[in-house]
């Protein structure tokens, strides 16, 4: 009776670690992306106050 449950339980393990992958590359892709855009942003700020001192 239990061995019905183990493929169900089994398929449920894999689908939730799917799930944390998910989430984990995406929590981490958004922050690249923040990290990125700061970077574009200083480097923006760098060239705007050098073309204002010459």
């Amino acid at each position: 009776m239990f061995e019905n449950y183990f493929g169900i339980i089994e398929a449920i393990f894999v689908f939730s670690l799917a799930i944390a992958f998910y989430v984990w590359q995406m929590r981490d892709l958004k922050k690249e992306k923040a990290k990125a855009e700061a970077r574009a942003r200083e480097a923006a700020q760098k060239t705007a106050s050098e073309t204002e001192e010459a």
